[in-house]
């Protein structure tokens, strides 16, 4: 609910406060009183075009701030919530705020917060619906025509309508991931061929963990067989045989253990000295076999050294490709057939989409087709309802349509036996149409010429909507171009009956209509000095009836005003509002 509208420098205002009510409130004025200028700050202020021409002569800006209160459980909290401007000490409070510069340009805030235009506009669009010469009227949207069939239509069509846009969401997912596995088939190919090169160029060398560091050894022992031969049998000499006129290191051990042996028992340390020679003999004989034994394996062999050269330069060359060490090359061996086994997956996985694109294509393609038919349904309830109500505001044999509009597409949806473009809302493609007169074509709503009549058509279209739409706020400007008596009481009539859904804000002429409000707001200029400025009165009482006997005849007489008590006293009868 539009709670307060403050005006400052403004077109003729200078500084204005207004307060409105819940309910039906009025604004009206002789004409020229400024009535549309604080519609057009209202406009202004939720989003609207901005112009210069609108800041008030000799100041530097305008600024419009609007007060809402926001009941539990709207849409347009999570939408704040969604733009991190929601008040946290006051969930319900909502102000807007735009500053217009002398140059155009413009600033806008929500509860304090800096936001942009756009953003501005889209919570504003939540908030007010302005019917009348102005461009912000959501009936004239046909997504939001679509929007509203689909809320007149209920819990069936809602139903349908969700289950159908989540089965589109799995439909355009599938054929996203299809469609990124067939654009990235050719390198995907190429990519399969090299990891499965790489991975049996890796395979086919069958590395061994700790094998390099064996070849190396074994290397370097056939690099330095001639000289290690001839050690050997050096050694062996020295410890065994002897060479010469030198004796073995075995004979010499021997002859001074048996020399040392006569006096073991008469000198402890020549006994010891004795046990340390036999052990020392023991380990010649030993080392000595041990070289023999070597040297026996020392055959020389070029071939095995020139396989081990070309298997060492096999692993060197795999190391320089895929790791610094034998064990990196066969982690990445690993991760290489990883990379491959999930390739090779997505191939299967593009066949599984295909199949269940096919599946997923025909699931849509009922709901498509149920939803539609819910539609038409909904459609012409819709168009009897509306019907009903434009005869009430006397316009004639005027006729109200829902057109519902599917396009071919050989791509499309599956629906019946024909393909159907579709979108996230179904294949239909709704557009509210009007023929207000006999003999007339039928014409979109935006196209209707008349500022009155489409005033009082978006008044019928929102009688028979008020408990389906989430505006809350309605605005109706001009809705009495035009028409009197009967048809005026007709239209004062629902606009009561949708106030008690909505809050309604209405400029009128009418007194049939100034009569109904529950909130009267009389708009009028005054010259101070040589400025003029726009005020604002709440009326009620004797002032509310002068200023609907001013709005019969212009005059004030004791007749007027008995007229003018008698219309206030039937427009707030309950079968008033009926």
């Amino acid at each position: 609910m539009l709670v307060e509208l403050h005006i400052r420098d403004f077109a003729l205002i200078d500084r204005l406060h207004i307060e409105f009510a819940p309910g039906f409130n009025v604004l009206t004025g002789e004409t020229g009183a400024g009535k549309s200028i604080v519609i057009d700050a209202l406009q202004t202020v939720i989003g609207g075009r901005a112009r210069a021409d609108l800041v008030r002569t000799g100041r530097d800006s305008a600024v419009i701030e609007a007060v809402f209160r926001i009941p539990p459980g709207s849409p347009i909290r999570a939408q704040l919530e969604e733009m991190g401007v929601a008040d946290p000490d006051d969930p319900e409070a909502l102000v807007l705020r735009r500053e217009v510069l002398s140059t155009g340009r413009s600033r806008c805030w929500i509860n304090g917060h800096p936001v942009t235009v756009g953003q501005l506009a889209q919570v504003g669009a939540e908030l007010v619906d302005i019917h009348g010469q102005h461009e912000h009227q959501s009936l004239l949207v046909p997504h939001k025509q679509l929007e509203l069939l689909d809320a007149y239509g209920g819990p069936a069509v809602l139903a349908l309508k969700q289950a159908f846009a989540d089965t589109w969401q799995r439909l355009v997912a599938a054929r996203r991931e299809l469609a990124a596995i067939v654009a990235g088939e050719r390198e995907r190919a190429r990519r399969i061929d090299l990891l499965r090169f790489q991975v049996e160029e890796i395979e086919q060398a069958r590395l061994v963990p700790g094998e390099e560091e064996e070849l190396e050894r074994q290397r370097r022992l056939l690099a330095q067989l001639e000289r290690l031969r001839a050690e050997t049998a050096r050694v062996y000499r020295s410890l065994y045989e002897g060479d010469g006129n030198v004796p073995a290191a075995a004979d010499i051990l021997a002859d001074a253990v048996q020399a040392l042996q006569p006096f073991r028992e008469v000198e402890p340390d020549l006994a010891e000295a004795a046990r340390l020679l036999e052990t020392a003999a023991v380990n010649v004989a030993e080392a000595a076999a041990l070289v023999r034994r070597s040297a026996e394996r020392l055959d020389s062999d070029p071939a095995r050294l020139e396989e081990i050269e070309a298997r060492l330069a096999l692993i060197g060359n795999l190391k320089r490709k895929y790791g610094a060490t034998t064990a990196e090359v066969l982690a990445f061996a690993e991760t290489l057939r990883a990379e491959l086994e999930a390739l090779l997956q997505s191939e299967e996985r593009g066949e599984e989409l295909q199949k269940e694109l096919v599946a997923l294509e025909r699931e849509a393609g009922r709901l498509a087709g149920e939803l539609s038919a819910a539609r038409a349904e909904a459609a012409r309830r819709l168009e009897e309802a509306v019907a009903a109500e434009l005869a009430g505001l006397r316009m004639g044999p005027g006729r109200f349509l829902v057109r519902l509009e599917r396009v071919p597409d050989r791509e499309g949806l599956p629906v019946g036996q024909e393909r159907l473009a579709a979108t996230a809302t179904g294949v239909d493609r709704v557009e509210f149409y009007l023929s207000a007169n006999p003999g007339e074509e039928p014409r979109p709503l935006a196209k209707v010429a008349s500022g009155g009549e489409l005033s009082r058509v978006a008044l019928a279209i929102k009688r028979v909507l008020a408990q389906v739409d989430s505006v809350p706020v309605l605005v109706f400007d001009e809705v009495d171009a035009g028409i009197g008596g009967q048809t005026a009481q007709g239209v004062a009539q629902r606009l009561r009956a949708v106030a008690r859904e909505r809050q309604v804000i209405c400029v009128t002429h009418l007194a049939q209509i100034a009569t109904a409000a529950d909130h009267h707001l009389h708009i009028y200029k005054a010259v101070t000095g040589d400025r003029t400025t726009v005020h604002v009165t709440p009326l009620s009482g004797q002032a509310r009836v002068e200023e609907i006997a001013r709005m019969l005849a212009g005059v004030l007489t004791e007749h007027t005003l008995e007229n003018a008590r008698e219309l206030l006293r039937m427009a707030q009868e309950p079968s008033a509002a009926s």
